[in-house]
């Protein structure tokens, strides 16, 4: 089988401190990449590179808001005088918000949409020159099947607002895939449905973890490597994946 080869790429994975993202690293790590860990917690951004370099792996992490745009402009700056370069880029950091969260507190719709959407987008602006200059980068953004309209998922009424910010970043992400499409940078958009993560544990929800309808974040985790290790001429545009009736 032929496949990319991660040994010394690196790899920056924004909300890497848990869930998908702290699986996806750990995995990459294995294949020699090198990791750049991005989060706000700096106890959890530890903990995974301790793991990695306990196995012989390459990790660096930087804390930033990506909700602050300035943050990722000084981050992204620190991570090009130590790493040189960046080969890959996976927008994965994430929070949820709905309907009943937001009758206690309004502030998690812009919270949702700055987190989920815009911080995003602006970390890919920071490095899109560098790819465009290069021409030669991949750009894998985790979205959700709460932004594409082909499962029910997408429906989106009990959780309005976090619906727009997986919408958003579709439509960016099949707008920037369109004015790549005569370059070798690749963009693709992942849509997982729910997963078991902490995702729904940091927002409050009720029962966040072991409902039937989650997948494993490991097997979500293997998807995003087996994406990530197609050959250099392969892109796969959109991924979902979703949980079949037990």
């Amino acid at each position: 089988m032929h496949f990319s080869n991660l040994q010394d790429k690196v790899v920056l994975i924004t909300g890497a401190g848990s869930g998908l993202g702290r699986s996806v690293a750990i995995k990459l790590a294995a294949l020699g990449a090198k990791i750049i860990l991005i989060a706000r917690t700096e106890r959890e951004l530890n903990e995974v590179k301790e793991i990695i370099t306990k196995k012989n792996g390459k990790a660096e992490y930087y804390i930033c808001d990506i909700r602050n745009r300035e943050e990722i402009k000084n981050t992204v700056k620190n991570i090009f005088n130590k790493f040189k370069r960046v080969d890959i880029l996976v927008n994965n950091a994430g929070i949820w918000t709905d309907e009943h969260l937001e009758e206690n507190d309004s502030s998690l719709r812009k919270n949702v949409l700055e987190t989920n959407s815009l911080g995003h987008i602006n970390f890919t602006y920071e490095l899109l020159p560098y790819f465009k200059k290069r021409n030669e980068g991949f750009i894998f953004n985790v979205i959700s099947t709460s932004g594409v309209g082909d499962v029910p998922a997408g429906n989106n009424a009990l959780w309005k607002s976090h619906g727009a910010s997986k919408w958003a970043m579709t439509g960016f992400t099949k707008a920037l895939r369109e004015e790549l499409i005569n370059t070798k940078i690749k963009v693709t958009g992942f849509h997982p449905g729910g997963f078991d993560s902490m995702l729904y544990e940091k927002a409050g929800r009720v029962n966040p973890h072991n409902q039937p309808w989650m997948m494993k974040t490991d097997d979500v985790a293997d998807i995003v490597v087996f994406v990530l290790t197609r050959p250099k001429d392969v892109l796969m545009e959109k991924i979902i994946v979703t949980k079949i009736a037990q």
